[in-house]
């Protein structure tokens, strides 16, 4: 390696033939008037960022001879050597394969985009949850957390000055499964499901800057709410429970500008587990998930303006979530299972057919979420470490990319914020964890 040359005030350095595969970072700091350097008939295979940031006088720089690797490490002299003004001698890859013996000097990119990603924790919040949604208003985005060992709704909103998620406001209650908010026209609404003591509609109230109660839900229509979603028809608003009770009744609630009443009664004795709205082929569908039979589809009759028993989804027994995503046009669903093997789908011609198999035993959620073009699935596990998965976009697959602990998963729930990508992690066992999605430059 060459050692800092920083007390040498000759114009012209030759460094040749010593047989050296790299440089120090600082190896030619401080030689401002350095005119000519020649690290020739070497073994460099990679140089520092920035190694040559001191020579302003620079005038000619002898490369032939070494050996090159044109991966994510020669990002930087690709750049630099678009910029500089001293003459360059060719630099020959020797490496990868799929570069060997290309000029560095001709190319303007590399294949490798040379960027990773991660997640770090970055806040924990001192309790067990079920599950996290989030909204918008007025500049500012919140988070709501429902905790059934707390009795509460926990609500959180961004600090833009300490850069984390700080306590709002708390809606009380017993034994809390679902905190699911709606934004309808400047008016904030948190429905609140829980399985003691019936469920209710909270409305925020700007004056005092809290949560009050607005409307009970009918307690004879849900017995025991499993997944609550909100979704938008056209000008109307509507959500629908998810009843995983023996005896439940998954319904349909529709905003008649006063507040929600029950608009439809669908999947009576099913244990349903999951609700997911999503537009198939331009119209408005519902899929049900249930522990008790393959996944149904409604369609949404514009004629009736009711949803109307379209299909199923065969050999998918006793699914626990669905979840559904596009990638690049093409629409998938995530099918999650606790015993077996979890599903990737894809929409094809007039059905869904299955393309990834993803092993998950004791798996309650596996939800698609996507930062910056790449595109994740996180797969919870009661039994070991949770496995967050990427696209590969070549194979059309998902690779594992990462594992993370996690006791009890029941969510993982994006929120971004101040152009930062936040994950929450939900947990039925331990803290609700807060990761942030990062980006790492391989290059440097």
């Amino acid at each position: 390696m060459v050692t800092p040359l920083c007390h040498q005030k000759n114009a012209i350095k030759f460094i040749e033939s010593n047989k050296m595969e790299t440089a120090s970072s600082n190896a030619f700091r401080g030689l401002r008037d350095l005119t000519h350097l020649s690290l020739a008939n070497n073994n460099i295979k990679a140089l520092p960022r920035d190694v040559f940031i001191d020579l302003d006088s620079l005038i000619e720089l002898d490369l032939r001879g070494n050996a090159f690797e044109c991966d994510c490490r020669a990002k930087w002299l690709m750049t630099w050597l678009k910029n500089t003004n001293a003459t360059v001698s060719d630099v020959v890859c020797a490496g990868p394969e799929d570069m060997k013996d290309k000029r560095l000097n001709d190319m303007n990119s590399l294949h490798n985009e040379c960027i990773s990603t991660d997640f770090v924790l970055h806040q924990s919040v001192a309790s067990e949850s079920l599950s996290v949604d989030t909204f918008s208003y007025k500049n500012d985005v919140y988070v709501t957390i429902a905790a059934p060992s707390a009795e509460s709704c926990m609500v959180f909103q961004w600090d833009h000055i300490e850069m984390n998620f700080r306590t709002y406001d708390n809606i009380t209650g017993q034994s809390i499964v679902g905190c699911k908010s709606v934004v309808i026209q400047d008016q904030v609404f948190v429905i609140v499901a829980q399985l003691f003591g019936g469920s209710h509609i909270y409305k925020f109230d700007e004056d005092q800057s809290r949560f009050s109660k607005f409307q009970d839900i009918e307690v004879s229509k849900i017995s025991k709410p499993n997944d609550i979603e909100v979704f938008q028809i056209g000008s109307d608003w509507f959500f629908v429970i998810a009843d995983s009770s023996k005896a439940g009744l998954s319904t349909l609630y529709k905003w008649n500008d006063k507040g929600f009443y029950s608009y439809q009664s669908l999947h009576e004795w099913y244990r349903d587990t999951g609700a997911e709205f999503l537009d198939l082929d331009g119209k408005a569908h519902l899929i049900l998930a249930s522990r008790s039979q393959v996944p149904v589809i409604y369609q949404w009759s514009r004629s009736n303006q009711k949803f109307v028993l379209q299909g199923e989804i065969p050999h998918m027994e006793d699914v626990v979530a669905v979840k559904h995503f596009r990638i690049k046009e093409e629409l998938y669903l995530a099918m999650t299972r606790y015993i077996g093997d979890s599903k990737i789908l894809r929409w094809g011609t007039k059905q869904f057919a299955e393309v990834q198999a993803l092993p998950s035993r004791g798996s309650m959620i596996l939800q698609p979420f996507s930062f910056k073009e790449r595109y994740y699935l996180a797969l919870g596990s009661d039994y070991t470490f949770s496995q967050i998965y990427l696209w590969d976009d070549e194979n059309k697959l998902f690779d594992r990319f990462k594992e993370v602990y996690i006791q009890a998963p029941r969510s993982f729930t994006v929120v971004s914020t101040d152009r930062r990508d936040f994950i929450f992690t939900s947990s039925f066992k331990g803290n609700t964890q807060i990761f942030e999605h990062i980006i790492i430059d391989l290059s440097l």
